[in-house]
């Protein structure tokens, strides 16, 4: 049989949103209880202890759910007159809500119902993961429109060497496939923000602005074409510069004014990684931090300068970068490289 033709992923809006408080579900008495014994029992499996406290209203530590997270970033950005055909979720450590069918229960709520498959236990290389998979398998059976989204909380009920993320923070990208792109469809409109702020170019609501479950966070109109993903696993430190360097000239295509946004930790580990033209996003959030960042970058009213984004896992060693550039008006596409 041939193999299919390649289908490319155009961006054709995003959203993010930051989720200060915890989960629902877990203000509720039944609810917390049974996520504490679950927990509690997974955790004696590895010779870990929960802190008998961290369940306790009070702590002010209950953590989020994912499904909670990623079902306001849903209804934030998806409407009703645009269903889904695949929904991929990729994170990193679990939420509080782990005895979950996340994946099930987010293909429920949202528009189309479609097939939807999570992947974890790749630190912050999960997402680039998610987006060859997403890609591969709209090549294979054909989807008009896909949903990656991409999470992150800040509690872990037993002790880990990995540090925290600073916040509960979620980034969707809603991508149509192949096609033209089509002009941005209607968003439900953001709450109001308690004070005006400035906003980017393309930005819905400024980061001031409600959403679902106390979110805050913000809908932006972007359109841009996933060119090239690469991931190369089992990079040592000391090669993070040479390989990182490479990369980033051939998906430049040996042009100086591409836009290029580095993970916290990938600047970190290389710490004379150029300047001119380069985003480093803020410490804190391995896993959605570059997403989140992303989204300014694609949403810069100069269409004509690709936009390359790289990370690195100092703990697993995974080394990702995804190029993007102006969404092809034509639709045709261009074989994945």
């Amino acid at each position: 049989m041939p193999a299919a033709p390649p289908t490319d992923l155009h961006l054709i809006r995003a959203a993010r949103r930051a989720f200060p408080g915890p989960a629902a579900l877990l203000h509720d008495p039944a609810h917390r209880e049974q996520s504490r014994r679950y927990l509690t029992d997974l955790a004696r499996q590895d010779g870990r202890e929960v802190p008998a406290d961290l369940f306790d209203t009070a702590s002010g530590s209950l953590g989020q759910s994912y499904a909670e997270m990623a079902e306001a970033l849903i209804r934030a950005l998806v409407t009703p007159d645009e269903p889904v055909d695949l929904l991929v979720l990729a994170f990193s450590r679990h939420d509080m809500l782990p005895g979950r069918a996340t994946a099930t229960y987010l293909s429920h709520v949202c528009p189309g119902t479609p097939l939807s498959f999570a992947v974890c236990d790749q630190g912050s290389a999960a997402a680039f993961s998610a987006l060859r998979l997403a890609r591969a398998y709209a090549s294979s059976v054909g989807c008009r429109r896909v949903l990656l989204i991409v999470v992150e909380q800040t509690v872990v009920p037993y002790d880990t060497s990995a540090p925290a993320p600073a916040r509960h923070q979620g980034v969707a990208l809603l991508y149509r496939a192949n096609g033209p792109v089509p002009t941005p469809g209607p968003v439900p409109p953001a709450a109001p923000a308690a004070a005006e702020e400035p906003v980017a170019a393309g930005v819905r609501g400024g980061p001031g602005t409600t959403g679902p479950a106390g979110s805050t966070g913000d809908v932006l109109d972007v359109t841009a074409r996933v060119d090239v993903v690469r991931q190369h696993p089992d990079v040592a430190a000391d090669e993070v510069a040479a390989l990182a360097g490479s990369e980033l000239a051939a998906l430049s295509a040996g042009r100086t004014d591409g836009r290029v946004v580095l993970s916290a930790d990938l600047a970190t580990a290389w710490p004379a990684h150029p300047v001119e033209g380069v985003h480093v996003t803020p410490p804190g959030q391995p896993v959605t931090g570059l997403w989140w960042t992303l989204l300014d970058r694609l949403a810069d009213p100069d269409r004509s300068r690709p936009v390359v984004a790289a990370d690195y896992d100092p703990d697993l060693r995974y080394l990702c970068l995804v190029s993007w550039d102006d969404a092809d008006p034509t639709g045709e596409g261009r074989p994945d490289r």
